[in-house]
């Protein structure tokens, strides 16, 4: 093995001098982590806000319901009534982003003990707070109607119970970790794209990039056996798919904090045990990574065919992980036999502190190393024949 050791160095060296390569296989590693907390947190913030905030609401035709204009402010709500001729070519245009319309034959309906229609206007296209906004609204709205109703029955002296007979009290088993998976779901995919991306152009540098700058041939010549050759190869891009991984875990838990959860009432945190948790059960997908990368460079003849040849790889093993991960898929034994999606699965139990079964973390493990295996196998012998030369 002093061969493929020799092998190993060369191309670790080799690349760790490329600053291309460096950027390229790292790039997303560290920036990805942040870039995708940075997201999240934005997303939170407009879709929950500050509870402080205030609410500013335009109203048409406030003088109808001064009840309801007092509820409204006494719930830190700013109103604006104006009069709108189409308020809902206002809400469309951007000029207004909520508009409560009040009709003319509300306070009628209202003395009359009938039930009056109102309109609240918003547009759910818009990507800001809009959502927010409008169900802050339509809750204010609505506790209002219920303390009404509530007062109506109790002067009639009927018990407001009549109309809700039954009490229901909601129970949530969800760990604040496992909560903040569900708006998290996507980090597992992304762990294991770092993964792949991290080996991506070692792998394409050591056989389509040799390839294309004409120094596959005298290594080739080497005195040293083609197994050893490739296991040096597939071991370096073993080395920065790692190092990939090391990276995006360190980046993302340093960038997690700032991901505003408890204003939702969840938690998350990614801490040394749980890291090398995530480590240990990836560490067959690095080698399985490395030498699926490398068996298809193999087949491409320039460094630009590789790029193509491997992106399009790279979309087999990670493209189910978002299904599997939205779709909220239990881990079974049969899906401990596919790589990438058992090792998602199980660094998803880790996250959210769920109990993982050792027996799922043997089965996954064998289950890659074997297919890891049989593509180092299929990769000493396509170094083996003389078409690797082109």
């Amino acid at each position: 093995m002093k061969g493929a050791l020799t092998v190993l160095r060369k191309e670790c060296t080799d690349n760790f001098r490329d600053r291309r390569t460096l950027l390229s296989s790292f790039s997303m590693a560290v920036l990805g982590p942040l870039m995708f907390v940075a997201l999240m947190s934005f997303i939170l913030n407009q879709a929950i806000g500050n509870s402080d905030e205030e609410l500013k609401l335009t109203v048409v035709g406030a003088q109808h319901a001064p009840s309801l204009m007092d509820h409204l402010r006494r719930q830190n709500t700013k109103l604006n009534e104006v009069a709108l001729a189409d308020p809902e070519a206002a809400v469309r245009n951007g000029d207004e982003s909520l508009v409560l319309v009040i009709p003319d034959s509300y306070g009628a309906d209202f003395n009359a003990g009938k039930r009056p229609s109102l309109d609240l206007i918003y547009d759910s296209s818009d990507f800001g707070s809009a959502r927010r906004k409008f169900s802050q609204a339509r809750n204010m709205v609505s506790q209002h109607a219920r303390l009404v109703g509530m007062l109506r029955l109790q002067l009639r002296g009927i018990s407001p119970a009549v109309v809700n007979p039954i009490s229901l009290r909601e129970v949530d088993t969800a760990s604040p970790a496992a909560r903040a998976l569900t708006v998290l779901a996507t980090l597992p995919y992304l762990l294991v794209l770092v993964v792949f991306m991290g080996g991506f152009y070692l792998a394409i540098d050591t056989t389509a990039g040799e390839r294309e700058h004409g120094s596959m041939e005298p290594l080739l010549t080497q005195p040293i056996p083609r197994s050893e050759l490739v296991l040096g190869k597939i071991g370096a891009t073993s080395i920065f798919a790692a190092i990939a991984l090391v990276l995006f875990i360190t980046s993302f838990a340093l960038a997690l904090p700032l991901v505003p959860l408890h204003k939702v009432g969840m938690s998350l945190e990614l801490g040394f045990i749980k890291s090398l948790a995530i480590i240990g059960v990836a560490i067959p997908l690095l080698l399985f990574a490395a030498a699926l990368l490398t068996v298809v460079a193999s087949f491409a003849k320039s460094y630009k065919e590789a790029q193509t040849y491997l992106t399009m790889v790279i979309l087999v093993p990670t493209m189910p992980l978002i299904v599997t991960q939205l779709a909220d898929v239990e881990s079974t034994w049969w899906l401990m036999l596919i790589p990438s999606l058992s090792q998602s699965n199980l660094i998803s139990d880790i996250i959210a502190g769920e109990p993982i079964a050792s027996s799922y973390v043997i089965l996954s493990v064998l289950a890659t190393t074997v297919f890891a295996l049989l593509l180092v196998a299929l990769a000493v012998h396509l170094y083996r024949r003389e078409r690797i030369l082109g």
